[in-house]
Formats: C-alpha cells, structure tokens, sequence
C-alpha cells in the first residue's frame, strides 16, 4: 500500500478571467485508495478545477496540491501523478509502442514499464500498429497507459470510459478498483453518472463553479427514499407532503415525494383525506437523482436511459 501522503488536495481554489469567477473556493481532498467521482455539468468548472491541480492554470487563489506540492514543485510529476484530461497526444503516424517509448525517455522512465503498460491496458498485440488507425476506445486504454507509465501514485482522468464499447467499460472498472485497492488516489471526472457510480466510493458535486456536496457515495444516498403515488386528491397529499418540509413533484397525477416510505405516504393519505390512493411504490434515489437534485447547471449533462 502506498502512503496516505500521496493525495490530492484542493484548498479555497479560486480561477477568475476578466472579472468572471469560474472557480470559486472549492475544497476538498483525495486519499489514498479513493476513487472520487467529480461531478458537474459542462461549464460547472471541473476542467479547470483538474486543469490547476495538473499545474496547466495558475489559480487565482487557494492551492490545488499533489502529495503536498503544487503539480509544478513536484520533483518527478509522471512517477507521482498520471493524467488523461485530452487523449493520448500521439502522433498518429506512431506506432503505441514508440509513443510510449518517447514518454518514458523524456520523462527518465525505464523502457521496461512500456510493456508493461501496454500490458495493463491490453494492447500488447497492437503495440506496432500505428496510433492513426486505433478506435477512439483503443485511443483511450494507449491514454490511460501514458497515464500509468511512471506507476504514479495519484491518477487524474477525464471521461476514462470514452469510447470504449460495454466490455471495455467491465475492463474499465476492474482496473480503477485494482489501481484504488493498491492505494492510490483517483479523482474521476464523467458525465456517466451511472457508470461513474459504479466504481466511486467518494463523490465531488460542482455546480457554477462552486461546491455543493462532498461526501461518501453511500452518504450521499442515504436516507433517499422516493415514493411515486396517484390518489384521489392529489391537491390535499401535496399539501400535507409540504406542511412535512418534504419535497414533493407533481407530474400531471403522479406525485413523487422525496424522503418517505411508502407505509408513511399511506398514512399520510388517510390522514389528510387525500384517499383512496390508486397507486403507490416506493424506490431509492439514484445518483442521477440525488446529483439533479443537487446541481443547478444542468442542460448539458448527459444522463444515459
């Protein structure tokens, strides 16, 4: 296991360009053997967030620190933190083996790791061909071996899954779990909210460039019950729901009532005349719930069916 010194902190992290807050006081922190997912919608300000913690913008103030250095101060950046924030940046006319060949010389890594990494990510019988004639899914496994490459104890990446087909993403899970359970710090950003939920055991909401949750997955859910109920009265249910301070929608004659179960809404019903019910079923709110829930800025982000 590596040392929990191997994290990722961000302290009041502020960005602003020409006058407009883009970041505005984030905190949070990674520790080792942490998967945590990081959360917005486009604009919301994750790429800039990961951008000042990988040392490519300069924050306008706060610190954004790796293994307690800013990216810039770190003695070795590619044995101590592996990024994919923009593909693999090889040259297509490379084949994977030389494009990784290339970073490990610059970076004073030894050639072994190549394989190795090719290895990993399960590209070994495509190390000679060339990188202008993989899939974008095959793009993404030659990205995250780059990111790999100098064994790093802490692991940025972007939309990791991006194109890669179903057992691709199966792939995809089982080496972030490996990766965290060997004790580093990986802080994940997708719009993939299902998938990403899948492998997260920490979650970081942003929303307008500021901070709306920071917690443990199952915190986040806990505590989330959802009933879906159709009743005489709706008018009466929601009335009642409300006096509670429980969030209630109502969608043409399907009321969804946040926080209750539904032994609670039934009596609730009774209670307020709002019987008979027709219909009543009760779930538990997902991550897509609790993060609209949540998050504002919510147009562009992509929520799969």
């Amino acid at each position: 296991m590596r040392s929990q010194r191997e994290a990722i902190v961000c302290r009041s992290l502020t960005k602003r360009y020409n006058g407009r807050t883009v970041v505005d006081d984030v905190s949070f922190e990674v520790t080792a053997g942490t998967i945590a997912g990081f959360v917005g919608a486009n604009g919301a300000g994750k790429t800039t967030t990961m951008r000042m913690l990988l040392g490519l913008v300069g924050p306008t103030s706060g610190m954004a620190l790796i293994d307690g250095r800013p990216y810039r101060e770190l003695a070795n950046p590619r044995r101590q933190v592996g990024a994919v924030v923009d593909g693999p940046g090889a040259h297509p006319g490379h084949s994977a083996k030389l494009h990784l060949s290339v970073l490990a010389t610059s970076s004073g890594l030894a050639q072994r790791r190549v394989d190795e990494v090719l290895d990993l990510v399960e590209l070994t019988e495509h190390a000679g061909r060339r990188v202008g004639g993989f899939s974008m899914g095959m793009l993404q496994r030659l990205a995250i071996a780059g990111a790999l490459l100098g064994d790093p104890g802490v692991l940025v990446l972007d939309e990791p899954a991006n194109g890669l087909d179903p057992p691709g993403i199966l792939w995809m899970r089982d080496l972030l779990r490996r990766l965290a359970a060997d004790g580093r710090a990986l802080l994940i950003s997708s719009h993939l909210l299902a998938e990403l939920a899948e492998v997260v055991n920490r979650v970081v909401i942003i929303d307008r460039g500021r901070l709306v949750a920071d917690k443990q997955l199952d915190q986040l859910l806990d505590g989330t019950r959802v009933v879906e109920m159709r009743c005489a009265d709706v008018a009466a249910m929601l009335r009642a729901v409300t006096a509670r301070d429980l969030r209630a929608d109502l969608d043409s004659d399907l009321l969804v009532i946040h926080g209750m179960s539904a032994r609670e809404a039934g009596e609730l019903a009774a209670a307020a005349g709002a019987g008979p019910v027709h219909w009543l079923t009760e779930r538990t709110s997902s991550f897509e719930d609790v993060y609209f829930r949540l998050a504002g800025s919510l147009a562009d982000t992509q929520v799969p069916a």
